[in-house]
């Protein structure tokens, strides 16, 4: 929010936030035929639009499903080369029943792994698989839904395939800590990464490979049962390939 509202001189106040959000929101009544779902902040949740009413009933007069984001971000994870894990299991299951008591209805958790000459590493692929599963777990318990985000970054120079390869290695991880905590798949979503090359890579790929690496990888990894996959980034999809490989993003 900051960044934004820098680039067009405004200060970065919880007012100036405020109304950012309530412009977003009351903008156009229609707004549910484009969204179904909007990810707040704990800030967010507990504003009021200028009339006085609260964003998430706003959200969900208008049809709109309103979620929250519950991680604390990432942290360095000793013993790796740099890479991190992600902070905000401590208390997560009181903060997600008052949450769930004040109007959202989904969660999100992200998790970040790199790919370089030593990541991901074991550690940091089984370390985030359990904090994924950890925090899955206490949002069912409390009656949100959880969105699982195990994101591989596209910094570095890797190739389209050693991303394919290492997005398999922490999806098959992610799935099979999540069964081990006793997750209800059905009653998850998945948001992965893009399977792409670096963006240093030296070598361009087409969207067909883009798409055809991500769902070779989905179909080797994502159990059945899991309802959804949300994709951080579908512009390199078209709409012929969505309708051949038979996607749906929730």
């Amino acid at each position: 929010m900051g960044s934004r509202l820098k680039r067009i001189n405004v200060e970065n106040t919880e007012e100036n936030r405020r109304q950012f959000r309530n412009l977003l929101f009351t903008s156009d009544p229609k707004l549910n035929e484009s969204i179904g779902g909007v990810i707040l902040f704990h800030e967010t949740l507990y504003q009021k639009s200028n009339t006085g009413i609260l964003f998430p009933k706003l959200l969900k007069d208008l049809g709109i499903v309103v979620g929250i984001k519950v991680d604390k971000g990432t942290a360095p994870l000793a013993g790796t080369d740099g890479e991190t894990t992600t902070q905000g299991l401590d208390g997560l299951g009181e903060r997600c029943a008052q949450y769930k008591k004040d109007g959202a209805d989904f969660a999100k958790w992200r998790c970040v792994l790199k790919i370089s000459a030593q990541a991901p590493s074991s550690l940091a692929i089984k370390e985030n698989a359990n904090v994924l599963a950890r925090y899955a777990s206490i949002c069912q318990q409390n009656g949100l839904v959880p969105i699982v985000e195990p994101e591989i970054l596209s910094d570095g120079s890797h190739d389209l395939q050693r991303c394919q390869y290492e997005t398999e290695q922490v999806l098959s991880a992610v799935y099979a800590a999540l069964i081990q905590h006793h997750v209800y798949l059905e009653g998850t979503l998945l948001k992965p990464n893009m399977v792409t090359g670096g963006q240093s890579c030296p070598q361009k790929f087409t969207p067909e490979q883009v798409a055809m690496a991500t769902v070779t990888a989905l179909r080797r990894t994502v159990p059945a049962a899991v309802p959804g996959n949300e994709a951080l980034s579908v512009c390199h999809f078209t709409a012929k390939l969505l309708s051949k490989f038979h996607l749906f993003f929730l």
